[in-house]
């Protein structure tokens, strides 16, 4: 009787260790994390602009036109960038996505200001983008129960346009 006691104890030790990691993984095979860090808002050139001009001339620039920018960064390309741009967003308080559009009539002028080592300047649209680094984390089983997380990747310096219109005029010097 001790024998069968004990044999069946044993067995059934055998088969709760073995069964705790497949229970441990079927808790951990949840979808990865997205984690957004290294938040900053920055200010980037867009495709409106005047004409140079020298130091001294007052421009202005009057014109109809779709100003655009798009991401840039390797986590904002890919099968992951819509889940990257979601969870920005959401860190951020504030859409972000892969590019921004706006047609507008731009009528804006300022002088020319005179400054060292620079020749010329012209008027610059630039559009408020927000620039972060994301790291990608999975879950695995732990040996003993129990999950932990592991990254996968980090990718930084990842910058994406603010989906509003948020723009900012000034003068780009070369």
């Amino acid at each position: 009787m001790s024998t069968v006691l004990s044999t069946a104890l044993l067995s059934a030790g055998v088969v709760a260790v073995s069964a705790t990691p497949a229970a441990a993984g079927a808790i951990c095979d949840g979808p990865p994390v997205y984690s957004i860090g290294d938040k900053k808002t920055v200010w980037r050139a867009t495709n409106v602009h005047s004409d140079w001009a020298k130091p001294g001339v007052t421009i202005s620039y009057a014109k109809n036109k779709t100003g655009t920018w798009t991401a840039t960064g390797t986590a904002t390309v890919g099968t992951e960038a819509g889940v990257i741009f979601a969870k920005a967003s959401a860190s951020f308080s504030v859409s972000v996505g892969k590019s921004w559009a706006k047609s507008d009539t731009w009528t804006y002028s300022a002088k020319v200001a005179k400054k060292k080592g620079k020749s010329r300047g012209r008027l610059m649209m630039y559009h408020e983008a927000k620039g972060f680094s994301v790291t990608k984390y999975r879950f695995q089983p732990k040996f003993g129960g129990g999950c932990e997380k592991v990254k996968v990747w980090k990718k930084s310096n990842n910058v994406a346009p603010v989906k509003r219109n948020n723009n900012l005029w000034g003068i780009q010097y070369q």
